[in-house]
């Protein structure tokens, strides 16, 4: 198929096809695992404001914010951590463990502390990368970007969570299965959070992918509606105009922070979510 980004069970893709003017808008393999150096500790200063526990709780996070702490990396143990910032072993002890509460990192005994791989969804709707249902049902996925531009909040564009002037990457996906379109993606990226996309052309990987395998977050909200598709989207969908889609808006969160804010909608027969429930236990042991 012409100007689509192909993926097939073995996850290669190519190309990407013409782009059209946007409309308004409304996680992966583990890292190699080694003990953070301390350079990107030492390089983080408390930024003063509130608790001590609430400081160093940014601090880290921070770290992994920007990249410095990878997916399944190891950090420095607490005692490191403690004489690193000059601060007590309790206070980053309840610092930590707040962090391992929300989803960013995981303790395991004996073997220390690591940036969370992904997060375990405690709700019925997962996050999961398009390709890879599409894969799983052994059919070939192939993706094409639309469209792709920079905005300021406010400008042109508006998500309400962000303040006006935060810069913003808009990007517009098609996603096919077995050569049918199957679902249309629109998607804002704050770059405050992620700068690195901008860099990247989605040639090989989409946007949904890349940011599941590289984008840490903490939790999701979801607004899930049935709707008729427009005469717009009926025409990108290969569908009648009124066809029965789903609608999914989703933004994604890190801590406080906004990540991502992205509109899906589905044709209803040719695709469906399904999802599982996990105990706060069962996550705590890592299970």
């Amino acid at each position: 198929m012409q100007g689509l980004a192909r993926q097939g069970l073995t996850g290669q893709n190519r190309g990407n096809g013409p782009a059209s003017p946007p409309e308004h808008p409304l996680q992966a393999g583990p890292a190699q695992v080694g003990v953070a150096p301390d350079s990107t500790v030492k390089d983080s200063a408390l930024d003063g404001r509130g608790p001590l526990f609430d400081q160093i709780k940014r601090a880290v996070a921070g770290q992994i914010l920007r990249g410095r702490w990878q997916a399944g990396q190891r950090l420095p143990n607490e005692a490191e951590l403690s004489s690193l910032y000059g601060v007590s072993r309790q206070t980053v002890h309840k610092a930590i463990a707040l962090l391992a509460r929300e989803g960013f990192l995981v303790r395991r005994r004996r073997a220390g502390t690591f940036v969370a791989t992904g997060r375990r969804d405690r709700f019925a709707l997962p996050i999961e990368d398009i390709g890879d249902v599409v894969a799983r049902d052994g059919r070939v996925y192939e993706f094409r970007i639309r469209d792709r531009r920079i905005f300021r909040n406010g400008e042109g564009i508006r998500w309400p969570d962000l303040p006006d002037g935060t810069p913003i990457l808009t990007l517009e996906c098609l996603h096919f299965s077995d050569g049918t379109p199957i679902q249309h993606e629109r998607r804002l990226v704050n770059l405050d959070v992620v700068p690195e996309v901008v860099d990247e052309s989605f040639d090989v990987v989409a946007p949904s992918r890349w940011l599941v395998d590289r984008v840490p977050w903490s939790s999701a909200d979801h607004t899930v509606r049935a709707v008729n598709a427009t005469a717009e989207m009926a025409a990108l969908l290969g569908v009648e105009a009124g066809a029965a889609c789903l609608s999914i808006r989703r933004q994604t969160m890190h801590l406080s922070r906004p990540v991502t804010l992205v509109h899906f909608l589905s044709v209803g027969d040719r695709f469906s979510l399904s999802g599982s429930s996990i105990t706060d236990s069962a996550t705590e042991l890592n299970l």
